[in-house]
Order: C-alpha cells, then sequence, then structure tokens
C-alpha cells in the first residue's frame, strides 16, 4: 500500500499526493460506468514532465480534464491501494 499525503485539494477536479518518492494525482471520474450516475475517483502517477509542473494549478486542472476525457490513455499509470497520511 503506497501512503501519500495531501498537498493541493482542487474540489470536484482533483487531489495531488506526494509519497516518500513519488507524486499523484486523483482524478473524480463522472458517470463512469454506462447508464450509471456513479462517480468513481481514480489515482495516476506523475510522470517527469507532470511533476515539472506540480505547482502549477491550471496544468493539473488540465491534466485532471485529459484524464477524464479518456482515462484509458492513463491507465498505464494507474495505481491502486493509495492510504491518505497526516
Amino acid at each position: 500500500m503506497i501512503e501519500a499525503k495531501v498537498i493541493v485539494s482542487h474540489r470536484g477536479s482533483f487531489v495531488l499526493m506526494q509519497s516518500e518518492d513519488k507524486w499523484y494525482i486523483g482524478v473524480l471520474i463522472p458517470n463512469f460506468y454506462p447508464n450509471s450516475h456513479f462517480d468513481v475517483s481514480k489515482d495516476f502517477v506523475l510522470n517527469s514532465n507532470d511533476v515539472q509542473h506540480k505547482d502549477d494549478i491550471d496544468y493539473l486542472i488540465q491534466l485532471a480534464e485529459e484524464i477524464r476525457k479518456d482515462w484509458t490513455k492513463f491507465s498505464y499509470r494507474e495505481v491502486k491501494d493509495i492510504k491518505i497520511v497526516k
């Protein structure tokens, strides 16, 4: 299990998290399942380019929007079992 701290939370859009050695973005994906109204949150590891822009909120908002449009393009970066710690 990955332990990470929340660094930035942008309500309804994304959560930026940091573990000891990596950065992650959690994205809320509305209507994830076909013909349902269930929203699902998925977590993805940031690549080196994303980490360079981790302080740029507009960049992170755009990244979250890209993930929401087609999360399967980012599926190779998906991580599971992140535990939020203080």
